[in-house]
């Protein structure tokens, strides 16, 4: 499958890496030039066991490289976002600016799509209600169906909590019908390989 990785820091940055290494083709996105330069390069802005070893296997393999053009992944067919909601400056709530204006990027090129079925899958820790909020702005190009995948990432084992994860947790609205079971069935094609290891659903 063509999947786009937007936010390439700690959390989208391994995650576009395991995902190339479960053979996907992969493009990761993010607004910061130096940061993708970087990655493209086999540069790892962060140290993570094994991470610097999937980076430079997909780079070589071609399946996994970087930019900072949403036109680059306009025709993926899933999106995962994988923004940092930090604490908001002026109060306690978080900082969804990131992950926002991302949505906007992303929902002005997914008509590029034609209408084919797209999941965007959220990674971000987020408050609650933030989902149907995005889902709203999303679900209004057609085709584009939004789900959330949270993540279970310990520092030291994130990749090895990809790519061999105790759990796979699924958040997806409406359940049983035609389009969360066409999600959903999308989803596991993804982890087919993680899926077919072992990992449980939830």
């Amino acid at each position: 499958m063509v999947i786009s990785v937007i936010g390439v820091g700690y959390l989208g940055a391994v995650h576009a890496a395991a995902m190339a290494e479960l053979g996907h083709e992969v493009i990761g996105l993010d607004v910061d030039a130096a940061r993708i330069t970087a990655l493209q390069s086999g540069r790892a802005p962060f140290h993570e066991p094994g991470f610097e070893e999937i980076l430079h296997r997909g780079l070589a393999s071609g399946r996994l490289r970087f930019t900072t053009d949403y036109a680059d992944i306009a025709g993926a067919e899933v999106h995962f976002l994988g923004l940092g909601t930090p604490q908001r400056k002026d109060g306690f709530g978080a900082d969804l600016s990131h992950l926002e204006a991302a949505t906007e990027s992303l929902r002005a090129v997914l008509p590029a799509r034609g209408g084919e079925p797209t999941l965007v899958v959220g990674k971000s820790t987020v408050p609650a209600g933030t989902a149907r909020m995005l889902a709203g702005r999303l679900e209004q190009v057609e085709g584009v169906t939004l789900m959330w995948n949270p993540e279970f990432l310990r520092e030291g084992f994130a990749v090895k909590d990809t790519l061999e994860p105790d759990r796979l947790v699924y958040g997806v609205r409406d359940p049983g019908t035609p389009a969360a079971e066409q999600a959903v069935a999308m989803l596991d094609a993804v982890y087919t390989a993680l899926l077919t290891a072992g990992a449980p659903g939830w």
